[in-house]
């Protein structure tokens, strides 16, 4: 319990206050958000860091960043600066919806090794290597032994959740076989228009998928709808 006279808690009191919304929260996570430049909490003489009010309050959007919308580190630290610099992120902003706040991190510059999985990203490492036997996720060679990076890690958090339904990765390769065929389609679609690669077609190209990537994911919810009502027609 945090000291009343105290004007700021220690990591362990942070971990208290926030763990019973984030489970998986531990002293060592806090420690990495540190070491990635994400919070820079003072230290006391001896060297002990002190979190005030508003280091927790930037501990506990990074947490909310990953958990509700699976960003990964890179674009949460730009999201950061955006804040710092007084605007707010369309994430935080009141009656957006997800599909309308869905990053495109084209170059994923964040990379987890696979053994810090259970501390920084609450998930175990065996499941982690489960996921990339099924081809699920992709681990790269890092001077950290196996890493897990960007957009695979919005993957592992999602098929993760998924589990609670008694789906397991092995249920789930006919999703990357439909991303990886889309992909392609837009592909064959855009490239034509792309060839000459400067900063305006680039951004361009990001705004183009963005848009792609919301109205068929809306079409593809349509869809899915449509067929679950004829499925579930007797009890629906």
């Amino acid at each position: 319990m945090a000291d009343s006279h105290r004007e700021y808690m220690t990591i362990g009191e942070v971990v208290d206050k926030l763990t019973e919304q984030y489970p998986d929260l531990s002293i060592s996570k806090i420690r990495f958000l540190e070491d990635e430049g994400l919070v820079s909490p003072e230290r006391t003489g001896g060297g002990y860091r002190k979190f005030h009010p508003a280091d927790v309050s930037r501990i506990e959007l990074v947490l909310r960043l990953q958990k509700e919308h699976f960003m990964p580190l890179a674009v949460i630290r730009e999201k950061l600066k955006d804040i710092d610099k007084g605007r707010v992120p369309p994430e935080l902003q009141p009656a957006v919806s997800r599909s309308e706040t869905m990053a495109l991190p084209l170059d994923d510059a964040e990379a987890i090794p696979v053994s810090q999985a259970p501390d920084v990203l609450g998930l175990p490492t065996s499941f982690v290597k489960e996921l990339s036997d099924f081809g699920l996720v992709g681990l790269v060679a890092g001077e950290r032994g196996d890493e897990i990076v960007g957009s695979d890690i919005a993957i592992a958090h999602a098929c993760w959740d998924l589990r609670k339904f008694g789906i397991e990765p092995r249920h789930l390769r006919m999703y990357e076989t439909f991303a990886e065929r889309e992909a392609t389609f837009f592909s064959q679609a855009l490239m034509p228009s792309v060839r000459h690669r400067t900063p305006e077609i680039r951004q361009k190209l990001m705004d183009t998928l963005n848009e792609l990537m919301e109205l068929t994911g809306a079409l593809k919810r349509s869809m899915l709808h449509r067929a679950l009502a004829r499925v579930f027609d007797d009890v629906m």
